[in-house]
């Protein structure tokens, strides 16, 4: 993805810093919250994980597994999930544009009733900074364009809206025999239209 900074190291794992960080938010006892996930295998046994996690820091989490209708009904209610494992659902890069993942997941236009900004995060400043990097459109920009977005994507991280999980590797496999167009194996939300495909 264009902007992904390789030097980020992401968030260390480490029960003692948890711990200590929900001492310094006045909670060294834990707290109770629910955590939502999709009904669907193998959703319920991936938040039974992260429970066992947040156990082990003093979070006792009450696993919610709904349809994904109400999920999603859920994450975009203001107050209603106070945490959701997203896996199966999660947000994917429908063009390869950093702005994909900002607006709509992270800025503040997506933090209203019935949005997809499920963490309810909204930083004025980063938006201002995006709308700004998304105005760049002159090609010689471009490296600017995208430095600009790094530094978006890493300053929402010391924020941390979100724990990130996973990040999905997808493989597709093509035969030489098999003819169309390359987008159609490569589509990233990996519907291939059979139709356009042909064997030679």
């Amino acid at each position: 993805m264009p902007g992904y900074d390789k030097d980020n190291a992401g968030y260390e794992y480490s029960v003692d810093k948890a711990k200590a960080l929900l001492a310094e938010a006045g909670l060294a006892d834990g707290f109770e919250t629910i955590l939502y996930a999709t009904n669907t295998d193998p959703q319920p046994r991936i938040a039974q994980a992260i429970q066992q996690d947040l156990a082990a820091i003093g979070v006792k989490a009450e696993i919610r597994a709904l349809a994904q209708g109400n999920v999603i009904a859920a994450g975009g209610t203001e107050g209603e999930a106070p945490m959701i494992w997203s896996g199966g659902m999660a947000w994917i890069a429908d063009f390869p544009d950093p702005s994909n993942f900002y607006g709509p997941i992270l800025g503040c236009g997506g933090a209203v009733q019935g949005g997809w900004n499920w963490s309810w995060y909204c930083n004025a400043d980063l938006d201002k900074r995006a709308v700004a990097a998304d105005s760049m459109s002159d090609p010689a920009k471009s490296g600017e364009r995208i430095e600009a977005w790094k530094g978006i994507f890493t300053d929402a991280m010391k924020d941390a809206p979100w724990i990130p999980v996973t990040n999905e590797r997808r493989v597709v496999a093509k035969s030489l025999r098999m003819g169309g167009a390359d987008n159609i194996y490569i589509d990233p939300t990996r519907v291939i239209n059979y139709d356009a495909i042909f064997v030679q």
